[in-house]
């Protein structure tokens, strides 16, 4: 005979399947909006913050761990290869077979290197600020603050989406030219936490300057990142 304890727990496991299945629809759906419909949503909605409302039942938002926390990665910087072809010298024009110089093409990739510090200080109790700073091969260097918020997956809270949002001072080099000094990082990371709150997990963010400069070819980054207590 099924006690009322047995039926309230398949009762429970039900819904969690179904909270699964509607979650993985969104996610679908989201690629499918994303891909298809890019232009309606940026005029009239952002799909990030949608499909941020849409995950909210099926997570647990906070900053729970009171420590801050040390991050240091690496990884390609402009992997999209965006960017645009300059002419450097433009004295004689950018035509070599007029006697000028070649335009030279900034929208190669480069290697990129990534240290940041998440405080253990809380703003509107989820939001936790950080500092950061890149480094590429090519020279180019990019300083920034912002903040971030911890999206717990799972009853053991080990799977954790965080989303970033920063601004900063970015220096070319022999990067891509990004049209201005001030640029803005949105984007997220994507961890593992282990038992001793150890996380390891990769970056994904777009770096733009939201149309503060002539140019804004913007660029993306992706970052395998490693994140200790500290």
């Amino acid at each position: 005979m099924t006690t009322q304890l047995e039926v309230e727990k398949n009762i429970i496991k039900k819904i969690k399947k179904i909270k699964i299945l509607f979650f993985i629809i969104l996610m679908v759906l989201y690629t499918i909006l994303q891909s298809y419909l890019m232009i309606f949503m940026r005029m009239f909605f952002k799909p990030q913050i949608i499909f941020f409302i849409l995950m909210l039942p099926f997570v647990e938002i906070g900053a729970f761990e009171k420590k801050g926390r040390f991050s240091v990665g690496g990884g390609i910087h402009n992997y999209m290869e965006n960017g645009y072809a300059r002419c450097d010298n433009p004295r004689g024009g950018c035509n070599a077979e007029s006697g000028g110089a070649a335009p030279v093409s900034y929208k190669d990739s480069s290697i990129v290197y990534s240290i940041e510090y998440f405080s253990s200080k809380r703003v509107m109790r989820i939001l936790k600020p950080f500092i950061g700073f890149n480094g590429t091969d090519k020279e180019a260097y990019y300083g920034y603050f912002g903040f971030s918020a911890d999206l717990y997956f799972l009853n053991c809270k080990c799977f954790i989406i965080t989303p970033t949002l920063a601004v900063g001072w970015y220096v070319d080099g022999d990067e891509i030219k990004l049209g201005n000094r001030v640029q803005f990082r949105s984007g997220g990371d994507i961890y593992y936490r282990f038992k001793n709150n150890v996380r390891v997990g990769v970056g994904l963010y777009h770096i733009s300057n939201a149309g503060l400069g002539d140019s804004n070819p913007g660029a993306e980054q992706a970052i395998l990142k490693y994140q200790i207590p500290f």
